[in-house]
């Protein structure tokens, strides 16, 4: 008789876009720090942070594609910003960074405040659940804020399509906006 074989499962690990999870982003203001990493090691070097008890936020959100003949949707969950990773540390204690060698460069944060403010603003687009773009540059246009719907008290500036409306979210750090749909009852207010 032949001994059966034990199933061996591989489960793979999903990466947290937050550590801690429950923390707020103004928690950490003053410490924000931005990483360039090298292509594709935003959720290896999230790993490395988590590993080491370091905060961090990687913005994270549900990209579909259509596969195959047939057009299947495929959704992963892929950094929104390719190539970037915020954390929180102090700079004396930025040498634990140095033996990941996926690290291409650390950028200072000099506007903390706008930055925890910007990324806020990203994180309220990402839990709406809606595609999201991303657009390099930053768009340019009269400001607005929010009032009503999943991004109320947002600011960014609205751009308009044909048929529908976006809000732009721009990132001074990264150089980009985020666009998000909005919807057409979705109450706005210049500022």
């Amino acid at each position: 008789m032949v001994p059966e074989r034990e199933s061996v499962a591989v489960v793979k690990e999903t990466v947290k876009a937050r550590h801690p999870e429950a923390r707020p982003l103004n928690e950490d203001l003053g410490a924000w720090w931005v990483m360039h990493v090298k292509p594709n090691c935003e959720k290896q070097v999230a790993t490395y942070l988590l590993n080491r008890n370091i905060s961090y936020y990687l913005p994270l959100y549900q990209r579909k594609t259509k596969v195959g003949y047939w057009g299947r949707t495929r959704t992963t969950e892929v950094p929104l910003f390719s190539g970037y990773l915020c954390f929180a540390l102090d700079r004396e204690r930025h040498n634990l960074l140095y033996d990941t060698k996926k690290l291409v460069r650390i950028i200072k944060v000099d506007d903390q405040e706008r930055f925890v403010k910007e990324l806020h603003a990203i994180a309220q687009a990402i839990e709406t659940g809606k595609d999201l773009l991303v657009k390099p540059g930053l768009v340019p246009g009269r400001r607005v804020l929010i009032l009503s719907g999943p991004l109320e008290g947002t600011e960014g500036v609205v751009v308009r399509r044909r048929t529908e409306s976006q809000l732009a979210l721009s990132v001074q750090m990264f150089n980009q906006s985020v666009l998000v749909k909005l919807d057409s009852w979705t109450k706005i207010e210049p500022l």
